[in-house]
């Protein structure tokens, strides 16, 4: 039941294995089972935010009680999805942040590539925000 956020993309996941020394096996809030490097991973606890504990390599000889049933341990995520929330969901849900600036955030999703953004990098382009001070406050993912 340890939860881990994505650095590369803001999610909250899940870890469910050790892949090898290098990768883990996770889950996101909708499901989805993805590989991400272990150095991409920060523990995260829920109503605190991130603890900057890192997730330590393990064997695959570890010994785990396949007959236990595990616990739901992800939350609902609060946080605003940037490639899925309208620009009145930004506006509302992100202080200082007003409708016209959560229209060139939508604008420029929409310029990209598959029409998303790829990491909370690309979303720094739009001025009068304080991105570091969003993120930091873990308000945003890209998922």
């Amino acid at each position: 039941m340890a939860l881990y956020q994505n650095t590369r993309n803001g999610q909250i996941v899940e870890l469910v294995a050790h892949h090898d020394v290098q990768y883990a096996m996770v889950k996101n809030a909708q499901g989805t089972i993805q590989y991400v490097p272990l150095a991409d991973l920060v523990e995260y606890e829920p109503g605190k935010g991130r603890t900057g504990n890192k997730p330590e390599p393990q064997s695959a000889e570890v010994e785990v009680d396949e007959d236990v049933m595990p616990p739901v341990a992800i939350p609902p995520d609060v946080r605003v999805n940037l490639n899925a929330a309208s620009a009145e969901e930004i506006a509302k849900r992100i202080k200082g942040v007003g409708f016209s600036t959560a229209r060139k955030i939508v604008e420029l999703r929409m310029s990209l590539p598959g029409e998303k953004f790829q990491n909370l990098e690309q979303v720094r382009r739009v001025g009068r925000v304080d991105w570091d001070e969003v993120i930091k406050e873990d308000l945003v993912y890209v998922g």
